[in-house]
């Protein structure tokens, strides 16, 4: 919009100064086009094994119905576009891509199992600190940690000794025992042992393992079977000297997506693939009129807006999906693969006119539902530019029993409790979008 704005200004700049004209031009069709595009590189031995790929079906972008036309009666000008674009085409398009680098998947269960044994680690080493000092002082060994604590060289009522979720005994001159509680939210994590010899806090054959991991050749890619955006507008503008307005009616607008999917593999690691796929997503805007000049903000007369997500899924590692705290979540929205979906999200907007419109709004998974219906209000002014809410009601509807537990703890801690109808949550929502009043919280 800004560069077709520009570009009018300069075509009013270089007419004559005369006392009335008219000028008028049109293009049937422009634009570039590209098939069966093929492209690769392999780059030097250094990167051995590095391999990039490009190859792409068809591309088309262009305009089309491009008319403008000019007429100037004294020092005042009136000009009209009316233009089909930027519209642009790809189709099936496919990037690859061969990368020897470190195994990200090994690497964030690293991470996570370095979060996990962070606190009985800091607990440990706080323990053996204290039991140098107590053997200087004292020219022998704690008997237990009840010793060290009578004695004042260690309190055990502060963090980290304060999470109910590890257990800590002596088993001098040998090792410092960290033991995972019965209440710890990971059943299968295992003890953490410091050696008392060496000071060093043993490995796990598990974590071991993970260290040891090497590099892995990534094989990357993203297949795109479609995308495409159609653009269709009508533009005038009333030029004088002590103004420069212009109203728009963006009659058709749709940025649409379908079928594309990013896979990325370790080596040949098929069950550790993580995959992204995306069926189909657009978003269309119709009919959206709007007035405004180069010193003000635009006024919005009307206009219908839909953006809509079908069926995303996202494909965790196996790696990861075998770490506890995923396998949780993932069991407590009744996951039993590897597999989120999204099935549906939907918002769709309609102006009516400057002041009304309403909304709704959909997200429909297999563990939870949420239904958004209602009106709004807009104050399109300079001084007090605003959004307000009426007649909202917004559903939520639980599947998964994990899920359904969340809500009641957020209740149980939060000391409220939500409206219901069934299963069905059910909230009225009203006032500004930016602090909004809602009722069916009590």
């Amino acid at each position: 919009m800004r560069l077709l704005t520009h570009f009018i200004l300069i075509i009013y700049s270089l007419l004559p100064g005369q006392i009335s004209s008219t000028a008028n031009g049109s293009i049937a069709e422009t634009g570039i086009f590209l098939k069966d595009l093929h492209f690769d590189w392999i780059p030097p031995n250094k990167d051995k094994g590095t391999y990039y790929s490009i190859d792409l079906h068809e591309f088309k972008f262009g305009f089309s119905d491009l008319n403008i036309s000019q007429e100037q009666k004294g020092d005042k000008h009136k000009i009209k576009t009316r233009i089909s674009g930027p519209n642009f085409t790809i189709s099936q398009l496919v990037l690859n891509a061969k990368i020897t680098s470190k195994n990200w998947v090994t690497g964030e269960r690293i991470r996570r199992l370095e979060k996990r044994h962070s606190i009985p680690k800091t607990a440990l080493e706080m323990i053996a600190n204290a039991i140098d000092l107590y053997k200087t002082d004292l020219e022998e060994n704690p008997k237990s940690l009840n010793d060290l604590y009578v004695k004042q060289y260690l309190n055990l009522d502060t963090t980290p000794f304060d999470d109910p979720t590890w257990t800590y005994s002596l088993a001098l001159p040998d090792q410092i025992v960290a033991q995972p509680t019965q209440i710890h939210p990971v059943a299968e994590t295992k003890p953490l042992i410091l050696d008392w010899q060496s000071k060093e806090i043993q490995l796990d054959p598990i974590r071991d393992s993970l260290y040891q991991v090497p590099f892995v050749q990534w094989d990357y890619t993203l297949d795109i079977q479609s995308i495409s955006q159609l653009f269709s507008s009508k533009l005038e503008f009333d030029i004088s000297p002590d103004k420069t307005a212009f109203d728009l009616l963006l009659k058709r607008s749709q940025f649409k997506i379908d079928d594309i999917t990013f896979t990325a593999t370790p080596g040949n690691q098929l069950i550790n693939r993580s995959q992204v796929h995306l069926p189909s997503l657009i978003l269309n805007a119709n009919n959206i009129a709007l007035t405004t000049d180069l010193k003000n903000k635009p006024i919005i007369h009307q206009g219908h807006g839909k953006f809509s997500l079908r069926n995303f899924e996202i494909k965790i590692p196996k790696g990861l999906k075998e770490e506890p705290e995923i396998q949780a979540m993932l069991e407590s929205l009744g996951i039993w693969n590897n597999s989120l979906k999204i099935r549906l999200v939907e918002l769709e907007m309609n102006l009516i006119n400057e002041r009304t419109g309403d909304i709704r709004f959909i997200f429909q998974t297999p563990f939870l539902k949420v239904n958004v219906t209602g009106d709004f209000s807009l104050r399109q002014d300079e001084i007090h530019p605003d959004i307000l809410l009426h007649q909202m009601e917004i559903k939520i509807h639980p599947i998964a029993l994990g899920v359904r537990k969340w809500i009641r703890e957020w209740e149980r801690t939060k000391g409220k409790s939500l409206n219901r109808k069934g299963a069905t949550i059910v909230l009225k929502v009203e006032g500004s979008l930016e602090n909004p009043v809602i009722h069916g919280i009590n």
